[in-house]
């Protein structure tokens, strides 16, 4: 019980400090935040995973406590698969091959089956990125990428990349799907949930695009569009 009470202690410390920063508090207290969270943010994803991006993951799972379900995931075997899977002139496959960036558990929920948040990254083509699935109705559209649909317990994200690892791309450019889900239901506010969703999408995607050397990081900013950030 002890333990449980100090990391939720970390984890509302952590959110207060987001919730200054985001309203325009000191510049040089939000570096030193950031500083410090992106000496453990490296265990996630291979270093996908950004200080903003970690305490979004912090909101998502109601914990700091929080461990990579496989050590060997990163953003540098999502890419090498992106790599082995594309077809610069041929249609990516009907049923899109998800490939695991990574999947995070809870202390508690550790070793009990899949992870309590599963990114993952598959490749996609232009007329999937400007549609408008069933699925993505029910979701936020966010702007980030070429499309974002953004909801409390999944997220999914376009972005276009044209990069020398893609052969061909530079004329046909490669679209990439990100995805998050939440394996277990989110508690919070909607606004949040779909926050932290955005924000963690975001900074996997980022990592990605630079990881495949893509031409303008992807068109990605180098921060998250959020529609409920205070």
């Amino acid at each position: 019980m002890k333990k449980r009470s100090v990391a939720m202690s970390v984890m509302v410390v952590s959110f207060l400090l987001w919730g200054t920063a985001a309203c325009g508090g000191d510049s040089g207290r939000e570096d030193a935040i950031k500083e410090q969270m992106s000496t453990t943010a490296d265990k996630f994803c291979g270093g996908a995973v950004s200080p903003d991006a970690e305490r979004a993951l912090a909101l998502l799972t109601g914990t700091s406590d929080l461990h990579p379900t496989d050590a060997d995931e990163n953003v540098r075997t999502t890419a090498d698969a992106l790599i082995a899977g594309w077809a610069p002139f041929g249609p990516p496959p009907k049923t899109p091959v998800d490939h695991d960036l990574c999947s995070i558990s809870t202390e508690k929920n550790l070793g009990e089956g899949r992870g309590d948040v599963r990114i993952t990254f598959s490749l996609s083509d232009a007329e999937q990125a400007k549609g408008d699935g069933e699925i993505a109705k029910s979701l936020t559209p966010y702007e980030m990428g070429e499309r974002a649909s953004i909801g409390t317990e999944r997220a999914y994200m376009w972005f276009s990349c044209k990069s020398a690892q893609l052969s061909g791309s530079e004329e046909t450019p490669a679209h990439i799907l990100g995805a998050v889900e939440n394996w277990r239901d989110p508690q919070g506010e909607d606004g949040q949930l779909r926050d932290a969703n955005a924000t963690l999408l975001h900074s996997t995607s980022l990592a990605l695009a630079r990881q495949l050397a893509c031409e303008g990081d992807g068109a990605l900013q180098s921060k998250p569009a959020l529609k409920h950030a205070t």
